[in-house]
């Protein structure tokens, strides 16, 4: 399987140029990291992206750090239907918090696990430890550690697991995935005490910045890992014997040119295809491809969906700023097979070239690839285009966080210097809320454990 490497920076040599992907037998490089609730519904989604890509198998670990007995039981359970169906990463390894002192977990409280800190940390130990053993028998130190973040109850925790990873692999590009959030409740902790924690325990860490997903539709948790898990499978460079994570290979690029943050725009289109189904050497014997319709039109479509990651409603996060000659990434993933994927590109390339977005984003890079992400009963083609940028300056969306009293054109103008964790300023002068201290029971929490691994 291939995929197509577009670049406007160097007009001397062929626009397009096929890449072979990594192969089969590629150790596994990528360790998942979901904590609290919407943490690990991310983390699912993203082992669903990957599988659908055939690339599960690049996972060594994904641990879902959840201390609510409810979560852990629909994780299990949604795990041991979808990876018993899998063909590729039964070998990867899952995990769950072994200690979880409150059944239903700490009800958005981020202050509530102080007085069993003693066990979680060791549970966390544990945890940190069975991932570093599944590095050992992968023969590979994980390359990426993607951790989806949040801001309830389970956040300081994986502030916590961040920095214990952080410290087991001082190698590995970890990318904090946060959730900037919107509920009054995750707003007040916000304030109150969960940022401060952040910038102490995510201190230096760039972080891609992301919303909280509204209701219970999920569409955003699906457009970030799609996008997310195009971009593993992406090639942007053409060099024998590379086998570095595309996606690490994107946050090295990016991150210099950043202030600490990390952007994101997914657009989803539905593909003006017909359909057509082409038979396979093993089960289940045919696999349903996208076949091509106009060139005309579809050549359009993709050089429309790509000028539109550029608007503010594509974004993942809003008031994000960025600098239309900072390098960016963008890969095109579409429903159709291999070797159907160079014309399409090549099509589409022309598309661009006509237009002025390389003219106004000289830096930026395109990469095609061959996905059959499933979307909706009908499982319709679509074509997905995800693009990753450096943000410059503040987020008004954390000014408003930390500074709400303050009117709009009474907040700090935003300086290239002050983002990032660890960087930005704190809140001084502003009187510290009274902490919620949550109730203590007669008993002290039981101080045994063992650890909980679990493979399928």
């Amino acid at each position: 399987m291939s995929s197509i490497f577009v670049t406007p920076r160097s007009r001397s040599r062929r626009l397009l140029h096929t890449a072979e992907r990594l192969s089969e037998g590629t150790p596994p490089s990528l360790v998942v990291v979901g904590a609290g609730t919407a943490g690990c519904r991310r983390a699912l989604l993203f082992l669903q992206r990957m599988s659908e890509l055939s690339a599960l198998g690049r996972i060594q670990s994904a641990v879902f750090y959840d201390c609510n007995e409810i979560t852990v039981a629909h994780v299990h359970k949604f795990l041991r239907k979808f990876l018993g169906g899998a063909r590729s990463g039964s070998g990867i390894q899952i995990l769950f918090p072994n200690y979880i002192p409150l059944a239903n977990g700490f009800m958005r409280d981020p202050r509530k696990f102080e007085e069993y800190m003693g066990p979680l940390e060791r549970d966390l130990d544990n945890i940190v430890n069975q991932v570093m053993v599944q590095a050992e028998r992968s023969g590979r130190s994980p390359e990426v550690i993607i951790e989806f973040m949040g801001f309830a109850g389970h956040a300081v925790l994986g502030g916590h697991l961040h920095q214990e990873l952080l410290t087991a692999f001082p190698s590995a590009v970890i990318l904090p995935v946060m959730m900037l959030p919107q509920d009054h409740v995750s707003e007040e902790w916000t304030r109150r005490y969960i940022w401060e924690q952040y910038e102490n325990l995510l201190a230096g860490s760039n972080c891609l910045v992301t919303t909280q997903s509204a209701g219970h539709s999920g569409e955003d948790d699906a457009r970030l890992t799609t996008g997310l898990a195009g971009f593993e499978v992406a090639d942007f460079e053409e060099q024998e014997g590379i086998t570095t994570s595309p996606l690490a290979a994107t946050f090295r690029r990016l991150v210099p040119a950043s202030g600490g943050w990390l952007g994101m725009a997914v657009v989803k289109r539905k593909m003006p295809v017909m359909r057509k189904f082409e038979w396979l050497r093993l089960p289940p014997w045919w696999q349903e491809y996208a076949a091509l319709g106009p060139e005309d039109e579809l050549s359009m479509s993709l050089g429309h969906a790509i000028w539109s990651t550029l608007d503010a409603t594509a974004q993942m996060a809003e008031g994000v700023n960025h600098v239309m000659d900072a390098p960016q990434e963008i890969v095109v993933s579409l429903p159709v097979h291999a070797d159907a994927l160079e014309p399409v590109a090549s099509n589409a390339a022309e598309v661009l070239q006509r237009s002025d977005i390389f003219d106004r984003h000289p830096n930026m890079d395109i990469a095609f690839n061959t996905a059959r992400f499933t979307e909706g009963l009908q499982k319709e083609p679509y074509l997905h285009v995800t693009r990753i940028y450096p943000i410059y300056g503040a987020l008004s969306s954390v000014s408003d966080i930390l500074r709400p009293d303050l009117r709009p054109d009474e907040r700090r103008r935003p300086e290239t210097g002050e983002t990032g964790f660890g960087s930005y300023y704190h809140l001084r002068g502003i009187q510290a809320a009274p902490q919620l201290s949550p109730d203590r029971g007669d008993d002290d929490p039981a101080d045994d454990w063992q650890q909980n691994v679990r493979y399928f």
